[in-house]
């Protein structure tokens, strides 16, 4: 399997889904961060980014002092778009071009995505490698309204599965990350198993959590994409501490384990 690119390289969760680094200019980060609720202007931005990379400071420990608070955001997109405009700035400085002059156009798009498998031809519900690297390349590449069809679905199919989730005790670091991988996990099997799959119920997910199977036995390529998402998170959010990414490793696990159940009877 491909490996998922970290948040500062181009490609593709998070915590959460990909991210690739496009700077959209000022203007546009500025915005982002207003919504965002950040504490910094974006020419207050690019001046400490500017120091920090002739300093050789880390990315992931200049970023998180934009914010005097946890970020706000309106949906998982929103935030992608603000943090790939940050890593995208990032990038720029790093090269040596400046903050302004043609910024939209200095990254260019990620490469387009591998094809699918063709939808519910896998044998079992064992997720294989390639179609887990295609499933989340896909779904980084679709514009914001098919990807907001494609979890409308997921919220129309898998109804006991988010209220389950809603309902799990997550740290505030690890939440959204959490809610990103378990939309991802369904859409995975959703291309695997098809119309096979059924909505996984709130007493599958109640008996599952506890001591759900072990991610990496069970479905060791999304283990394999998960550990990369929750790395990231882990070197980019200080907050995001061994106890949290426990958390949200147990929620993933319990959600691959009920999906994986959930196989309608071959008629």
């Amino acid at each position: 399997m491909s490996r998922r690119p970290r948040r500062g390289e181009r490609g593709g969760t998070g915590a959460a889904a990909g991210l690739p680094p496009i700077y959209e200019g000022p203007e546009a980060l500025e915005a982002l961060l207003l919504r965002a609720g950040a504490s910094v202007t974006a020419q207050e931005v690019i001046e400490r980014f500017t120091r920090a990379v002739a300093q050789q400071e880390a990315r992931n420990a200049v970023i998180p002092g934009l914010f005097t608070a946890e970020p706000r955001f309106a949906s998982p997109e929103e935030a992608r778009r603000l943090y790939g405009n940050l890593f995208g700035l990032w990038a720029r400085l790093e090269a040596g071009l400046g903050a302004h002059d043609d910024a939209p156009d200095v990254v260019p798009e990620p490469p387009a995505p591998p094809p699918l498998p063709e939808r519910g031809t896998a044998a079992g519900p064992v997720l294989a490698a390639d179609l887990v690297d295609a499933v989340w390349r896909n779904l980084a590449a679709l514009p914001p309204r098919e990807l907001g069809r494609r979890r409308d679905r997921f919220t129309n199919t898998q109804a006991d599965l988010l209220v389950w989730l809603d309902d799990t005790a997550l740290p505030e670091s690890g939440a959204l990350a959490a809610a990103d991988l378990c939309f991802e996990a369904w859409a995975m099997f959703d291309q695997a198993l098809g119309d096979r799959l059924r909505g996984a119920t709130w007493k599958e997910l109640k008996a599952l959590e506890r001591e759900p199977p072990p991610l990496e036995a069970t479905q060791p390529a999304l283990s394999a994409y998960a550990a990369e998402a929750l790395d990231t998170l882990e070197g980019e959010d200080e907050r995001f501490d061994a106890s949290a990414r426990a958390q949200v490793e147990r929620a993933v696990a319990t959600v691959a384990a009920a999906l994986a159940g959930a196989l309608r009877p071959v008629s």
